[in-house]
């Protein structure tokens, strides 16, 4: 071998040897025992901390909503205890009766009596209606009795009630004025069962035959749905009258916030009137009062 082949073998073999590493660290397995395997970041106690500053806001602003709604309410019974809902309630058909009642009071059967009759259900009613946070007043006189006193005839009753009326709208100032009377109608038209439970059914009655007429049908129109929306059909609906022989007015024309309701019929017992009063006063809160508020 000549010196030149020597030489070039000898630096053939360094060079191997000088590259060898760099080709080992090209390898996978020499690649990954190489790298130092990172413990992974615990990040449980960060993420606590979020977790408990996230809570912490829920629970502020949770607190924060209640004390808004608890004001809300305080300021909406404060505004109901300052300024509440008036309703006026008059009989214009004052011992208008329902047969059952007077029946087990007396033990006759009569649709008209002088002790047994709509005008005694002033308390029930005020009391139901002071229940949904209305302020009762009522018109305070047997417009029948007082009929026969002076020898006037059931036609003109609408005529006597109306200076009474008149004085006291003067005086005092309502958000609505319900004149009740009982339907003649018979049992299967008055009475409506709904969960298992009685009541009488009511319709609204609104004179056409002056310039009120389309606010009165407002206010009747709102209250019925109301009822409605309470007890399925308990309302008959809203019933304009005009022409012949009807009055045409119901002294609906002395304000445009009275309505007149037919409350039951001849036929209905004590307990279905008392159920149908306590839907009328929660239906007054729900149509007029609820939606004042807001």
């Amino acid at each position: 071998m000549t010196l030149l082949k020597k030489l070039q073998w000898s630096f053939g073999l360094l060079l191997f040897f000088f590259v060898l590493p760099v080709i080992a660290g090209q390898l996978p397995f020499n690649k990954q025992a190489s790298t130092p395997i990172k413990e992974p970041e615990d990040k449980q106690v960060v993420y606590a901390a979020t977790n408990l500053a996230e809570q912490s806001a829920l629970e502020q602003t949770k607190e924060e909503t209640k004390e808004e709604t608890k004001d809300q309410t305080q300021d909406q019974t404060q505004d109901q205890i300052k300024n509440p809902f008036k309703v006026l309630l008059l009989f214009t058909h004052s011992q208008e009766s329902y047969q059952p009642i007077v029946k087990a009071a007396s033990g006759k059967a009569a649709v008209y009596d002088e002790k047994t009759n709509i005008y005694q259900l002033k308390d029930t009613i005020s009391k139901h209606f002071s229940t949904n946070g209305i302020q009762t007043d009522v018109l305070d006189v047997d417009v029948m009795k007082e009929l026969k006193l002076k020898g006037k005839t059931f036609p003109y009753s609408y005529n006597f009630v109306r200076p009474y009326l008149e004085k006291r709208l003067q005086e005092q100032s309502y958000d609505l004025v319900i004149d009740l009377h009982r339907d003649s109608a018979k049992r299967d038209a008055t009475t409506l069962t709904y969960n298992n439970e009685s009541y009488a059914r009511i319709a609204i009655v609104i004179g056409a035959e002056h310039k009120n007429y389309r606010w009165n049908t407002a206010y009747a129109e709102s209250l019925s749905a109301a009822m409605n929306g309470i007890v399925p059909k308990i309302s008959r609906g809203v019933i304009s009258k005009s022409g012949d022989n009807v009055d045409g007015r119901y002294n609906q024309d002395l304000t445009k916030e009275m309505i007149l309701i037919e409350l039951g019929g001849i036929d209905n017992t004590e307990v279905e009137l008392n159920r149908t009063i306590a839907v009328i006063g929660k239906a007054i809160s729900k149509s007029f009062i609820t939606g004042k508020q807001e």
